[in-house]
């Protein structure tokens, strides 16, 4: 039985990585935790830590897509305001969650547990948490949006356990073909492929290789037979135009 695949859309929340002074590296890591989870993700924005940007986005994603998940903007500083925001999108309170104080009490010491800190326990009213086996400060999910943090070294850990325990592994068949030929010569012929077989999808990607030039076709469907049945067609024309064409 072929499991039907999700589609999502991922937010990064942050000036930082606008201004360039941090590396989005979150976004290509939940992007292939989320595929080979039978989760497509379809769109990848980034935006900066406003209220308004974030409500509208937040808004927007959770009609569009069947998961959001959203990175940045819930720590204990005065800008992070995700929190707060994804609370105005959804028309809900923003309050203390009991749950998230009792674990941020459990890992702090008393003197530690500062107000700053015990901001990380307000979020909208009827979340559920997402354990965080690094720092403690959870998480939420509320609606179909999930809410991360943006320290990579604190999401990554955070979010693979989550989605462990979330999503079934559900990797989409593909194959790889590789050929000498350039996307020039061939494009026209593989676009033709594709629109014609709209349930698989046909990716080109150029590489550059020991000083070797060519192009690698990532070819993906839910359908094996139809999967097979397209790149046979793909390889045999590479074939025919005597492109050197190798399955992988």
């Amino acid at each position: 039985m072929i499991l039907k695949r999700k589609n999502s859309g991922i937010i990064i929340i942050g000036d930082e990585i606008l201004s360039g002074k941090t590396q989005d590296t979150n976004s290509r890591f939940l992007s292939k935790e989320l595929g080979k989870r039978g989760v497509d993700v379809k769109e990848i924005t980034v935006i900066s830590d406003l209220e308004v940007e974030i409500i509208n986005k937040v808004k927007l994603y959770s009609k569009n897509y069947d998961y959001v998940f959203t990175t940045g903007g819930i720590g204990p500083t005065h800008d992070d305001i995700t929190a707060y925001a994804i609370s105005r999108a959804f028309n809900v309170k923003y309050e203390q969650n009991k749950d998230a104080v009792r674990i941020l009490k459990k890992h702090y010491i008393k003197k530690e547990l500062t107000e700053s800190r015990l901001k990380m326990s307000y979020m909208p009213s009827g979340s559920t948490l997402i354990y965080n086996p690094v720092s403690a400060a959870p998480g939420f999910i509320i609606k179909n949006v999930h809410v991360f943090p943006g320290v990579p070294m604190i999401l990554k850990p955070m979010a693979k356990e989550f989605l462990g325990s979330f999503l079934k592994i559900n990797i989409l068949p593909q194959v790889r073909i590789s050929t000498k030929l350039s996307e020039g010569i061939i494009g026209q012929f593989i676009g033709e492929v594709q629109k014609s077989n709209k349930e698989i999808s046909i990716g080109s990607y150029p590489y550059f290789k020991s000083e070797n030039f060519g192009v690698s076709l990532i070819i993906k469907g839910e359908n094996r037979i139809k999967l097979d049945k397209v790149s046979k067609m793909i390889y045999e024309y590479l074939k025919s135009k005597s492109g050197n064409p190798k399955y992988f």
